[in-house]
């Protein structure tokens, strides 16, 4: 073989890994990032992945609030991703009563017990420890998740069953939080180069932090955009269509993640 036809060879082997690798960060679902939906997917062993976002809640009676929100992913080993992430929100008393931090930090593992196959879907769990950090914050919570997703020709779909153990509360707030989210993805354009296009959304559903309120039940809708070989822009809406009067009617989402 010549020197051309090695370093022509070369080339392209270099481009299809390229192609694939900002495909398969493109696709890996971080929850806020943009909606509350995670896969089962760890980020790749040595890699880190960092994220911003500024998040808007429009409430009744003027109550909205908003804030910018960031987190830190690490593949500390194959299949184990280490993390932490901090929001922050303005009104964070009323917040806080409706289970809303705003300065907590959230360290947490994830380990992906099992690949996809044929047969079965890829499963994982997550644990995860909030630390009373922010404003208004009154003791150490416990979060607990199973996450599963399934891959089809054209879409993926995603299962994620959350708990969450308050470590303090009022006597107006509930111990345990339960969480049930179900959402789908796809890619668009898949065979584009630069323009990567990812869209996502799920249905969220959760008991009330106020003791005897309505259970919440929210939709979410967003994409994940490849803006260069490492950098992703995302974008979500949603709005939570029951609970209590003030709750996030509408709900917007922007942000990056860069993955180094």
């Amino acid at each position: 073989m010549t020197a051309l036809a090695r370093r022509a060879s070369l080339a392209v082997l270099l481009l299809l890994a390229a192609a694939k690798g900002p495909a398969q960060l493109l696709s890996d679902l971080e929850p806020e990032r943009p909606v509350s939906i995670e896969d089962a997917r760890p980020v790749p062993f040595r890699a880190f992945s960092g994220s911003v976002d500024w998040t808007y809640n429009v409430r009744q009676e003027q109550l909205n609030d908003y804030g910018p929100g960031f987190s830190l992913l690490y593949g500390m080993a194959r299949g184990l991703e280490l993390g932490g992430s901090v929001r922050y929100v303005t009104r964070p008393g009323r917040n806080a009563a409706r289970g809303i931090s705003s300065g907590d930090i959230v360290l947490h593992a994830l380990y992906q017990l099992k690949t996809e196959t044929e047969d079965w879907p890829a499963l994982a769990v997550r644990a995860g420890v909030e630390f009373p950090t922010g404003l208004d914050s009154k003791g150490t919570d416990l979060h607990l998740a199973g996450l599963a997703t399934r891959s089809f020709e054209m879409f993926r779909i995603h299962g994620n069953l959350l708990w969450t153990r308050l470590g303090a509360t009022t006597i107006t707030e509930r111990n345990d939080r339960f969480e049930g989210i179900f959402g789908a993805d796809c890619v668009v354009n898949p065979l584009s180069r630069g323009t990567d296009t990812l869209l996502i959304a799920d249905v969220d559903v959760s008991t009330n932090p106020v003791r005897g309120g309505r259970g919440i039940v929210a939709i979410e809708a967003g994409f994940r955009q490849r803006i260069g070989v490492q950098t992703i822009f995302f974008f979500g809406a949603g709005s939570e269509l029951t609970g209590e009067r003030d709750r996030a009617h509408f709900r917007v989402r922007i942000g990056l993640t860069h993955i180094y």
